[in-house]
């Protein structure tokens, strides 16, 4: 009897393992990794990396910060630039700010608010064969890594669809709340209002 009890045990065990094993198998994979690059036209380029194992988030630019000099002085009577060029260049300068580049921790329930709106997509949210490119606007490029190794690329450039436009601009949302640097929020407005 002894035997045929352990045996039992054994049966039930090793089912039990193999449901845990086949219920595993059937999960939906996760994005663990989105990298969303924001391309405005006549604005500085910036990107963001959300990892969701590690829940952080990083805001920069992949470009480095060049802005045009001031004008050179005159070259009649010595003069340096007039009053309204340097007002127009530091004007520029205001509209230009250097992006300072920052990582923000993220709460479980930032992750999930992400998450929602990842878990939603479907096949045809990763289209972007039949785009026409636009001449100016907001080009965006997103990619996303998801638990099972798979990578996604989705460039819809200038005409995201409304999920992805929900995906980068709640990852916007979070910039925006978490952002603490004045150069930045001149950034992220400007992106914004690409949007």
């Amino acid at each position: 009897m002894k035997k045929f009890t352990l045996l039992l045990f054994c049966l039930v065990l090793l089912f039990s393992c193999s449901k845990k094993h086949e219920d595993h198998k059937t999960e939906k994979p996760k994005p663990v990794l989105i990298k969303i690059g924001y391309y405005p036209t006549f604005h500085l380029p910036a990107e963001t990396i959300l990892n969701f194992n590690e829940k952080y988030l990083i805001f920069y630019s992949p470009v480095s910060y060049n802005p045009p000099p001031p004008p050179p002085p005159l070259k009649e009577n010595g003069e340096k630039w007039s009053i309204e060029e340097k007002k127009e260049h530091l004007k520029y300068l205001d509209e230009m700010p250097e992006l300072k580049p920052f990582k923000i921790n993220l709460s479980q329930n930032d992750i999930e608010r992400i998450q929602r709106i990842s878990d939603s997509f479907k096949s045809e949210d990763f289209n972007d064969k039949d785009l026409k490119p636009a001449m100016d606007g907001m080009s965006t490029n997103i990619i996303i890594l998801y638990s099972d190794g798979k990578l996604v690329q989705i460039n819809p450039m200038n005409d995201p669809d409304e999920k992805q436009r929900v995906l980068y601009g709640e990852i916007l949302d979070l910039l925006f709340e978490k952002n603490t640097n004045k150069n930045n929020s001149a950034i992220l407005r400007k992106i914004k209002g690409y949007h």
